[in-house]
């Protein structure tokens, strides 16, 4: 399955993801976390990490769970490992 290499949310279906700036499709980065060629919203993986707990029910964990996840995975996310 592939996921935002921002957020790591499932892209399931077309309107899960985000858009280059020419509209088309970006296929790396959600309709959340990119939209028209721009990152939207968190500004080091760091404040991502913090926001992350906010997705833990989405994702059915707890919010500790969801926080030891986020702390290991988004570092290696394309967009925080660059």
């Amino acid at each position: 399955m592939q996921m935002c290499q921002s957020c790591s949310m499932p892209l399931t279906k077309e309107s899960d993801y985000g858009t280059n700036l020419d509209g088309s499709q970006c296929v790396d980065f959600c309709c959340h976390c990119f939209v028209k060629g721009e990152f939207q919203g968190y500004m080091t993986v760091e404040e991502a990490i913090a926001d992350s707990i906010n997705f833990a029910e989405y994702a059915g964990m707890t919010k500790e769970e969801m926080l030891v996840y986020a702390k290991e995975h988004y570092p290696k996310l394309k967009r925080w490992a660059e």
